[in-house]
């Protein structure tokens, strides 16, 4: 039972900024689908100054997709998505953690990835306008974004080289880990662009995409462009041949890419190009998470598969001929649970519509 002093102080953390007036319950995923108000933003806040061995407590802040759609509507700015990676890393440095999530932080560190496999490296011989850093996802589990990526970039003469030797650390950021591994590789790509003298830095993935263009920056920045895949493609779409087959399409915003990022606008010009865009009911800043973000999938599978069922749905109604999204993990968590609905990833889709 706490004290009166140990209460006031705990409730002067969070109730400096958080208003308490529910914006933001209304919002969350996993409010949505659990109705429990302990997993959801406001929840979170209220629990945020304990760290305690509690299955419920854990639950709580790992349990969060930071998704940041809380952050949309919050009257008082209150950064929520930093405020529970801060405590993910506070429970981490007590070894209080899922025990998936501890299996996950023992494959960085036996194997430089979260998925604990041995995967290839790739290095660049010589100098190129464009390194291309295509992340874990799109090189141990999902091939065919890597190879689309390629045949995209090949098919507009774009100077490129492939560098992959370990992991940008983002998986270990967001669920609690320290920032070693994401230093490491923030180093070799450092060696890398000065050694190629390189313009700019394309990835697949914003996971990636946010480590790299916004984590790094604590460690000096790359000094190079840092650009999405989606955003070179848009700024460059005149170097891009396509067929245009007027296919309906629905864009599923990764909360990395557009929340995180703020890029919307790009990936829908380049799909614009070839098809029609029909929109689910949120989309954009107000995108409805998939479900797999935040480490969640990894520790609490069931929770991923009803935020996931409710994405889903909304997709369904639009009539959309393809659901085509922009991040490995999205196209990853939608696909195993599209019950009959076409997934892609914006880069497999553009490059089956290439001009040969």
């Amino acid at each position: 039972m706490l004290g009166s002093e140990e209460y006031t102080k705990s409730r002067e953390i969070w109730s400096l900024n958080c208003a308490k007036c529910g914006k933001c319950i209304q919002i969350c995923p996993t409010y949505k689908v659990t109705r429990w108000e302990h997993l959801s933003p406001r929840g979170r806040l209220i629990l945020s100054p304990y760290v305690e061995d509690d299955r419920e407590l854990v639950k709580s802040i790992f349990s969060c997709l930071t998704c940041g759609i809380c952050e949309q509507v919050c009257p008082s700015n209150v950064e929520i998505t930093e405020i529970i990676e801060k405590k993910r890393g506070e429970y981490a440095k007590q070894t209080i953690l899922p025990e998936r999530h501890v299996r996950l932080l023992n494959n960085m560190v036996e194997k430089g990835n979260p998925y604990g496999d041995d995967i290839e490296t790739m290095e660049i011989d010589g100098e190129v306008d464009v390194i291309y850093y295509p992340g874990c996802t799109s090189l141990a589990r999902e091939r065919e974004i890597f190879e689309s990526t390629v045949k995209i970039l090949k098919s507009m003469g774009v100077s490129f080289g492939i560098e992959f030797m370990y992991c940008c650390g983002s998986t270990s950021l967001r669920i609690g880990g320290d920032l070693s591994y994401a230093e490491r590789n923030y180093r070799r790509l450092r060696e890398v662009v000065e050694r190629t003298k390189a313009k700019t830095l394309l990835v697949n993935c914003p996971g990636c995409y946010r480590t790299v263009k916004k984590d790094y920056e604590k460690f000096g920045g790359l000094g190079v462009r840092i650009m999405h895949i989606t955003e070179f493609l848009s700024e460059n779409a005149e170097m891009l041949r396509l067929r245009k087959d007027g296919i309906r399409v629905s864009f599923h915003d990764s909360c990395h890419l557009a929340r995180h990022m703020g890029i919307v606008k790009e990936p829908r010009r380049v799909l614009s190009m070839v098809s029609e865009i029909v929109e689910p009911e949120q989309h954009g800043m107000e995108s409805f998470c998939c479900g797999g973000g935040g480490g969640v999938r990894v520790s609490y599978r069931e929770l991923t598969r009803e935020v996931r069922k409710v994405r889903i749905e909304q997709f369904r109604r639009t009539n959309a001929d393809v659901v085509v999204t922009s991040c490995p993990y999205c196209y990853r968590n939608l696909k195993n649970g599209a019950d009959g609905l076409i997934i892609k990833d914006l880069t497999s889709f553009i490059a089956e519509r290439l001009e040969e």
